[in-house]
C-alpha cells in the first residue's frame, strides 16, 4: 500500500512529496532518525599512538517534536562515544562525538559501529528509533608523536608563534622522513633528526605560524612522507600531524555571530554588542545595509565599549519562517585597525505579536566599566529556535497500516496531509 505523507517546504526549494511503501504492521518505511544526521560514516585515516583525534557527527532537529537522545554506545573499545546534548528542541543542533582510542591498547586497522537511541512523542505515543554510525581508522604501532596534535591557542595578530613536536620511531634501522606536505601557506614545518641508534630514531619537528597569518582560525594537517615501501607491514607510508590555532585581532566584538533572535511580525528587540581592546579606544561608526537595524554607542574612550542594537520587524511581512543573515560593521579610532564585521542572524515568523517598541538609548555610563585589566570574555549562549506556534494539522486516527513519523518543523512551511 502506498501512503503519501506530509509535504515539506524547504527554504528556496520546490516542494517535495515523499512516498512510503508499507506492508504488514505499522512500520515506518524510512528512518526518521537518519534525517537528523548530516553523515553516518567517518574514516579517521592513519594516525599514531597517542594522537588526539575525534569526529563530530553533527545533527539537527528538523521536526516539530522534541527529540531525546537516550544514549549511545560503541561496538569496540577503539572508539569512545559521547553526546553534546540529550535533548534537541525544534531547530536545535547537537552532535554524537566519536573519539578514536589511540592510547596503545588498540593498534593497526580498527572500526566500530556507534548505536544511537532516539525517542520522540507524537499524540501522546512514544516513538523510538535507532541510528547506526560507523567509524574506522588505522593506528600505527611503531610511531609516537609528542604531542600528537599541535595546539597554538590564541595568537596576537602580527606575532610569530612556534611549537615543537618529538617523533619517536622503533623498527627498521634505515627508516627516515623524506618530506613534509602542507596546504596552509601561513604554517611552516621543519623536521630535524636528533638521534639514531639501531632501529630507534628520533626527530624534532618545529612548526611555525607566520606573523602575516590572517585574523581567524589557522588550521592544517601536516603530512610527513617516509622511505617505507607501499606494501610495508605498517600499511602506510604517511604520518599526519594536525595543527590549529586562532589569530586574534587587537579589537574584538562579541557575541560572534550576533543572534538577533526569533521575531514575529511587528516585534522589536534590543540587544548589546561588547567591543573590547587592550588599549582605550572610541567607536566612530556602526552600520548595516539592513535599515531595520539602529545603533547607539558612547562617544568616550574606553577599553570596553557597548553598542546597543535595535532591530524592528514592524513593516516585515512573511508567510513562512524566514532566516535572515546581515552584517554589522564597526569602526574605531585605533590606527591600522580594520573594520570589525559581525554576522547578524535573525529568524522571522509569520505570526503577528503586537508589542511595545523598546526605546533605543545610549548605554548608561554605569555599564561602561573603568579601564581595568582585561578578563576572559564569555560568549552569550545562542538563542534556541522555539517550537512552531502554528496550529498543527488535524491528526487522523492511527491505524495498523499508517507509519508514524515526526512532523517536519514549521520553518519548512505549514505541514499538510495529502
Amino acid at each position: 500500500m502506498v501512503l503519501q505523507v506530509q509535504m515539506i517546504y524547504r527554504f528556496f526549494f520546490p516542494a517535495v512529496i515523499i512516498l512510503f511503501i508499507v506492508s504488514g504492521s505499522a512500520v515506518a518505511a524510512e528512518s526518521w532518525g537518519i534525517e537528523l544526521f548530516q553523515t553516518q560514516k567517518h574514516d579517521f585515516g592513519r594516525v599514531t599512538i597517542g594522537a588526539d583525534v575525534e569526529h563530530r557527527f553533527e545533527m539537527e532537529n528538523i521536526y516539530q517534536q522534541d527529540i531525546k537522545i537516550l544514549g549511545v554506545h560503541s561496538s569496540c573499545g577503539c572508539t569512545i562515544p559521547s553526546l553534546s546534548t540529550n535533548l534537541l528542541k525544534t531547530g536545535e543542533k547537537g552532535a554524537v562525538i566519536a573519539k578514536f582510542n589511540t592510547n596503545g591498547q588498540h593498534t593497526r586497522e580498527k572500526s566500530a559501529t556507534l548505536t544511537v537511541d532516539l525517542e520522540t512523542t507524537i499524540n501522546g505515543q512514544k516513538l523510538q528509533e535507532t541510528v547506526l554510525l560507523h567509524v574506522s581508522g588505522y593506528i600505527r604501532p611503531d610511531v609516537i608523536l609528542t604531542p600528537a596534535i599541535v595546539e597554538f591557542g590564541s595568537i596576537s595578530a602580527g606575532q610569530t608563534a612556534v611549537r615543537t613536536v618529538q617523533l619517536e620511531y622503533a623498527g627498521q634501522h634505515d627508516w627516515a622522513l623524506t618530506k613534509v606536505e602542507r596546504s596552509n601557506p601561513f604554517i611552516h614545518a621543519k623536521a630535524e633528526e636528533i638521534n639514531r641508534f639501531g632501529g630507534e630514531i628520533t626527530y624534532r619537528i618545529t612548526i611555525t605560524i607566520k606573523e602575516n597569518a590572517p585574523i581567524g582560525y589557522v588550521k592544517d594537517v601536516l603530512r610527513f612522507s617516509t622511505n617505507e615501501s607501499n606494501n610495508s607491514v605498517n600499511g602506510t607510508t604517511e604520518i599526519i600531524l594536525p595543527v590549529q590555532g586562532v589569530v586574534t585581532s587587537p579589537v574584538q566584538a562579541k557575541p560572534a555571530p550576533f543572534m538577533v533572535g526569533v521575531l514575529s511580525q511587528g516585534e522589536t528587540v534590543s540587544k548589546n554588542i561588547v567591543v573590547r581592546s587592550k588599549l582605550p579606544f572610541r567607536i566612530t561608526e556602526v552600520t548595516s545595509q539592513d535599515k531595520r537595524f539602529r545603533f547607539a554607542f558612547s562617544d568616550r574612550e574606553s577599553a570596553i565599549q557597548l553598542v546597543s542594537v535595535l532591530f524592528s520587524a514592524k513593516h516585515t511581512q512573511t508567510e513562512t519562517l524566514q532566516s535572515i543573515t546581515n552584517q554589522i560593521h564597526i569602526r574605531t579610532n585605533l590606527p591600522d585597525q580594520d573594520v570589525i564585521t559581525l554576522d547578524a542572524l535573525t529568524l522571522l515568523t509569520p505570526k503577528e505579536l503586537p508589542t511595545e517598541s523598546p526605546t533605543l538609548t545610549s548605554p548608561p555610563e554605569s555599564l561602561l566599566p573603568t579601564e581595568e585589566p582585561l578578563e576572559p570574555f564569555h560568549e552569550q549562549p545562542l538563542t534556541p529556535i522555539p517550537p512552531s506556534t502554528q496550529k498543527p494539522p488535524t491528526q487522523e486516527p492511527l491505524t495498523q497500516d499508517k507509519p508514524i513519523i515526526p512532523s517536519k518543523k514549521a520553518r519548512f512551511g505549514t505541514p499538510q496531509i495529502l
